[in-house]
């Protein structure tokens, strides 16, 4: 018998914050090879029935990102980040990993594919309980178009009277008052959160973890190895920016990318 959204989000987030092994189907659904460590590196070997499934391939078309990182080529440095992944995986799901998709579309560009994503998304989701994925912040226009893409395949499985998957969240990043805030959400007092702190395994694990996304050591500094925050997600409203954040990529970066979900949802 299928639990209700709200029944399978509590029992998520309760097997999430007393650290206990869950066995719903649960899917992660991330912009960037090393968002999963970022997010909930400490919890995922938890999650024993766990679909990854991974948007972008963490490589920008422009070869200067390449060649920054120490890669000949694009495709080259797209292939190092997804090993790096595969490794990042074995640390933290211990081999436990129900099914694994990559969509491969390039760093940056997922609102390019925006539509294509929504449709992979719609047949990806319908087979499992709870989805996990980024917040609407503004901190990243990748995160964002995730964080839209499904919500979107959520609604059309809704609408076309399949299973829709609870929807979840875990931390990204986005600025306050001109601050960069990492392992945190935006507050809003309607959506309470749990917070997981990492045991001394867990630590070890998302440090290992992270050291396996080798190519993007600089940027993981900005990240420590503190709590874990998860919740159930909001119905975001993308015509709006969103609500107490600052746009970290720009509002002319935004409005474009809000006429690309305007024009998916009209489909």
């Amino acid at each position: 018998m299928t639990m209700d959204p709200a029944t399978t989000r509590e029992r998520v987030l309760h097997g999430l914050a007393a650290r206990q092994p869950l066995d719903l189907a649960v899917a992660v659904v991330t912009a960037h090879p090393d968002d999963e460590t970022i997010g909930l590196g400490g919890v995922l070997v938890h999650l024993r029935d766990l679909t990854l499934l991974q948007i972008s391939d963490g490589a920008p078309l422009d070869p200067a990102f390449a060649a920054n990182a120490g890669f000949p080529t694009r495709r080259a440095y797209a292939a190092a980040r997804r090993g790096e992944l595969v490794d990042a995986l074995a640390v933290l799901v211990e081999g436990r990993l129900a099914r694994q998709a990559f969509y491969e579309i390039p760093d940056g560009r997922l609102a390019d594919h925006l539509a294509v994503v929504v449709e992979r998304l719609v047949e990806d989701l319908i087979c499992v309980d709870a989805v996990l994925t980024h917040p609407y912040e503004g901190g990243h226009f990748d995160h964002d178009a995730a964080a839209f893409a499904v919500q979107e395949a959520c609604a059309r499985l809704a609408r076309q009277g399949s299973h829709a998957p609870a929807r979840l969240e875990f931390t990204s990043y986005h600025q306050v008052n001109g601050t960069l805030r990492t392992g945190r959400f935006l507050e809003d007092p309607d959506l309470p959160e749990i917070v997981v702190p990492l045991t001394p395994e867990a630590a070890r694990r998302k440090e290992a973890a992270l050291a396996c996304h080798r190519s993007q050591t600089p940027n993981l500094t900005l990240f420590g190895f503190g709590p874990e925050r998860f919740r159930a997600a909001p119905t975001y409203d993308f015509s709006r920016p969103p609500p107490g954040s600052e746009i970290m990529y720009g509002r002319e970066v935004w409005q474009s990318l809000s006429r690309t979900f305007a024009a998916v949802t009209g489909l």
